[in-house]
This record gives structure tokens, sequence and C-alpha cells, in this order.
């Protein structure tokens, strides 16, 4: 089938195919699709990289320039708006990496800069409020990367020094600060990490020993090896 890449929303899918093409099947609900097809769709050409979150998709196309359709309560879009949206909408240029949690959006732009926007409900934005964006609001500089809980309210992030920091709904120490406390601004876990992924209440990070870390919930054993 040719698939380069392909990320899984809730009850649907996204794929890039090795000509850059985006598609999508499965539930459609809120539009995630980016049309009103019921079957796989195609939704756009020259893409470079797709994070579906729960019902609402984001595309980075090869231009740079950032991408958004679906749910849009929380403004998790990014578009200034909380309605839903059928089509493919614009949010922003020079984008490098995007991750699409249940309600909210973190962007990481190229020249290193973290964005953010949707549901702030934790203070998962980290922005130090607990206000919902509608626009993307900048968080930090210096960011290599970013991951949002899956089905979660926490962000995770590793900066170029290598630094781990933290944020949002901590009920089962998913943020790993040694507290059960939300936070509402980034707070520095640990160093030399080079790999970092937030679940829906726990995290995992890999630093640069090889070394495996693990923190937050582990009713299921998600901790152990």
């Amino acid at each position: 089938y040719d698939v380069l890449s392909f990320s899984a929303g809730t009850y649907y899918m996204m794929a890039i195919k090795t000509d850059g093409s985006l598609w999508a099947w499965g539930n459609n609900q809120y539009g995630q699709f980016g049309d009103e097809k019921n079957s796989p769709a195609k939704i756009m050409d020259k893409v470079a990289f797709i994070s579906a979150g729960a019902q609402y998709a984001m595309a980075i196309k090869t231009d740079g320039s950032l991408w958004s359709w679906g749910y849009n309560y929380h403004g998790e879009l990014g578009d200034g708006t909380t309605v839903n949206r059928d089509l493919p909408v614009k949010i922003m240029d020079d984008v490098a990496y995007v991750s699409a949690g249940w309600n909210h959006t973190m962007a990481i732009k190229t020249d290193g800069s973290l964005w953010a926007w949707g549901d702030n409900s934790h203070g998962q934005l980290g922005d130090g409020t607990r206000a919902d964006r509608k626009l993307p609001v900048k968080i930090m500089d210096d960011v290599l990367s970013v991951s949002v809980g899956a089905g979660g309210m926490h962000t995770v992030i590793i900066k170029t020094d290598g630094s781990l920091w933290s944020w949002g709904y901590n009920s089962c120490g998913q943020l790993g600060d040694g507290t059960i406390t939300n936070r509402h601004s980034p707070v520095k876990i640990m160093d030399n990490v080079i790999f970092a992924s937030a679940g829906e209440a726990h995290t995992m990070a890999m630093k640069a020993d090889g070394s495996l870390w693990a923190w937050g919930d582990n009713s299921y054993g998600q901790l152990e090896l």
C-alpha cells in the first residue's frame, strides 16, 4: 500500500503514502477526515508529518505549514474558534513537529520555540494559567521534542540541553516531580534525556546512558519490565 507513516486517533486512522498524500478512515463524527466520506479518503497532498488527536487531526506539509481539522470544542485546532472543521485549516508556518493529544496540541517551530493551544483545564498547556487557548501561545524556547499524553492531560518536553520538563495533570504522579499536584508551568524533572513519551497517566523516558525510567500510574503494570 506504499504507506510511509501513520497515526491513530480515537476510532480513526491517518496514513501518509510514499507520494506524500494523506489518507484517513474510520469514525468521522467530527470531520477529522477533512471531508464527508465514510470510506478511506484522500485528504491532501505534500504531507510530511501527521498527528492524530482524540477526535481531531494535525498535519505538517512539506513546506512547513501546519493544518488542522475535526473536533474543536476547546480550541484544539488553534484557528481562533471553537467551530468543528470538516476541511483542513492552516494554523501557522515553519513548524517542525506537532503532537495532538486528548484536547490540547503542542507544536515545535523550526526555531526551537514551543507553542500550545486547546484545553488547559489542568495546566497542560504550560502557560501558567488554566485558561483554554484558541490560538497558539508560546511556552518556551530551545525545545528538541514534545509528547502529549495520549488520552491524558499532561505534557513532557526535552530541551536542547537534554533536560526533561513536564506540566499538566498529575493525579498519579505522571509529571515525575515527586508530587500529585497539577502544574500550570513547566517543571524540570531530570537531565541527560534523549527520548520521552507521555501516556494517559504515566510517562517513560530514556537517558543518554541507555537507561529507561518510568513514573505515574502503574495499575496495570505499565511501569514494569
